[in-house]
């Protein structure tokens, strides 16, 4: 016999969230039960002004007094219970929202990764907006309604239970009907978020990608991809809307039988004097009470079911694994640096394979090697970005793990291979840790081979970087990236192929300006370019994961065949190049 797999325990349900609120929700329930029972006592009056007249004992005065009264009550009670709602959905979205970015700046770099940067944007957006529609809307809706069908349904029996009995065996029907759509709403409304994360992932692809893409004259396949990931979020909406439509039909149903039965039945009893005509019409308010809450139900358990798998998604990330830093090392760090038998792994299949190395403080390191070599990832490890699944990594002889996490972000500073740039000034671009002086601004921009460039500037370094930096070329980007690293004045520097989009003769430069004014600084660079790295105190060749060989040019030029066909390569490549 198969032994049987534990169920997985469920996280915090829907109303766990509103407990933090719980006196503004029952301010709110306060308010609408106040109405709701108004609301049920008016069919009563008119029920006794309508006796009233045909027994000639009417009274206006009195009949103004009370109905005007309940009116009057049930609009302030209606006002301060509108405003209650909008001021906690308000609340709970923000608070939300600031959650979950609260948890995003704590994650680790690899688990944002697993959470893919759709589905972080989703949960900031249509799945907060679907928890502030719950508390804007849903949770009065269903107390009321159901307070509504409570109270009916009692005061229909009050009014006449004979009648009252046969109406209300037609409605359970209804209620399996409920039943059966909400067990099934769950599942489909994660099912539809899941499909929009998809949905925006391919409109952020085409967005970034959009000078590449008209390049390529891709632009009707992009258009195919998004049509596919549009055509199945449609499917997916389609299919709840149908399960919730089925509803209408049979609530319709239930009410024409009911309006059949006090139309028959009703009539007979007024003609046989057991009810009053007075009483005839309450009984028939009573139930238009009872049909629209039921109906009301319906449409807030479809806005219940979205509302709880949006916050089913969004607890996924606030409970992610994250890595809570314990280093407490803020010594200055000399950059002597032991990356010792490092394996990495990225879905399954190995990125680094038992790479050993070391770096002596001061001198520099260049990384060789084809796309794809494991070159990055690298340079994340000792940057303390990832981490892996075997090995150590040391600076000084200290784990990166031991370092307090501040004090080793403002010593070791890497330039990304992506150009990420903020919708911010210049300045504000280069300057962007809080760390960052004015005067190491200054020699930052100078090492980078900017001051030129910004001189010509309107308005300096107060010019407005456009979104992703789009105003300005890719080299200007890479440079802008560098002087922000550089602005940190840190002990070690990682650069990851940060020429790329620089030419030959500025790039020279600006390899001279880092040796020039930061002489005691350790560099470890990522590179395509052997021309540039010549005379590197040493230079790794990596391929596939795996340290093939290490040594001066000079000494891979005698012992390493690969790093001979790259030179050669290179150098044929240069040379048509040039002529």
């Amino acid at each position: 016999m198969k032994s049987e797999k534990p169920p997985k325990p469920k996280g915090p349900g829907l109303f766990s969230l509103l407990k933090p609120y719980r006196l503004m929700i029952v301010g709110m329930l306060t308010f609408t039960i106040i109405s709701n029972g108004l609301n049920l006592a008016i069919p009563k009056i008119v029920a006794n002004a309508i006796n009233s007249i045909t027994a000639g004992q009417f009274v206006l005065a009195s009949f103004l007094t009370l109905f005007l009264g309940a009116v009057s009550i049930i609009f302030v009670m209606t006002y301060l219970q509108n405003i209650l709602q909008t001021y906690a959905s308000e609340r709970v979205a923000r608070e939300l929202r600031q959650k979950v970015a609260d948890k995003l700046s704590r994650l680790s770099f690899s688990e944002v990764q697993k959470q893919t940067s759709s589905k972080l944007l989703t949960n900031l957006t249509s799945d907060v907006d679907g928890i502030k529609m719950f508390v804007s809307m849903g949770i009065v809706t269903l107390v009321s309604s159901l307070f509504l069908i409570i109270g009916a349904s009692t005061l229909l029996f009050i009014t006449n239970w004979k009648l009252a009995l046969a109406v209300l065996l037609v409605l359970p029907l209804v209620g399996v009907t409920f039943a059966v759509v909400f067990s099934k709403a769950g599942a489909l409304f994660k099912q539809s978020q899941e499909v929009v994360d998809k949905l925006n992932k391919v409109i952020n692809e085409s967005i970034l990608g959009a000078a590449l893409i008209r390049v390529l004259n891709a632009q009707q396949k992009e258009y195919e991809k998004f049509l596919k990931a549009n055509t199945e979020a449609k499917d997916v909406g389609m299919q709840i809307l149908a399960m919730f439509a089925a509803m209408i039909p049979i609530v319709t149903f239930v009410s024409n039988i009911a309006g059949l039965i006090i139309l028959a039945l009703g009539g007979h009893f007024v003609i046989t004097g057991s009810m009053t005509l007075g009483e005839l019409a309450a009984f028939n308010s009573y139930l238009a009470m009872l049909i629209f809450p039921i109906i009301m139900i319906g449409f807030m358990s479809n806005m219940m079911a979205r509302a709880g798998a949006s916050y089913g998604r969004i607890v996924e990330v606030l409970e992610a694994h994250e890595d809570v830093p314990t280093g407490t090392i803020t010594s200055a760090i000399h950059g002597d640096i032991a990356f010792s038998n490092v394996s990495l792994n990225f879905e399954s299949k190995p990125i680094l394979k038992d790479v050993s190395f070391d770096v002596k403080a001061g001198t520099r390191t260049a990384i060789l090697g084809p796309t794809a070599a494991g070159k990055t990832q690298l340079l994340n490890i000792l940057s303390g970005l990832l981490i892996p699944e075997k090995g150590t990594i040391t600076y000084d002889g200290h784990a990166i793990g031991e370092y307090h996490s501040l004090s080793f972000h403002s010593q070791v500073a890497l330039v990304f291979q992506d150009s990420v740039m903020f919708n911010l000034s210049l300045q504000e671009n280069i300057a962007f840790s809080s760390n960052a002086s004015p005067e190491a601004v200054a020699k930052a921009i100078e090492t980078a081979e900017l001051d030129d460039f910004i001189t010509a500037l309107p308005e300096g370094l107060d010019t407005l970087v456009s979104e992703r930096g789009t105003s300005l070329s890719g080299g200007q980007k890479q440079r802008v990236m560098l002087a922000r690293a550089l602005a940190l004045d840190p002990k070690v520097l990682l650069l990851d192929d940060f020429t790329a989009r620089v030419d030959n003769n500025t790039e020279a430069s600006i390899l001279t300006n880092i040796r020039k004014n930061y002489p005691h600084l350790t560099l470890i660079s990522v590179t395509q370019k052997i021309a540039s790295v010549v005379d590197y105190d040493q230079i790794l060749l990596l391929m596939e994961g795996e340290l093939l060989a290490s040594g001066t040019h000079a000494q891979l030029m005698k012992t390493s065949p690969e790093y001979v066909q790259i030179e050669q390569s290179q150098r044929s490549t240069n040379h048509y190049e040039n002529d």
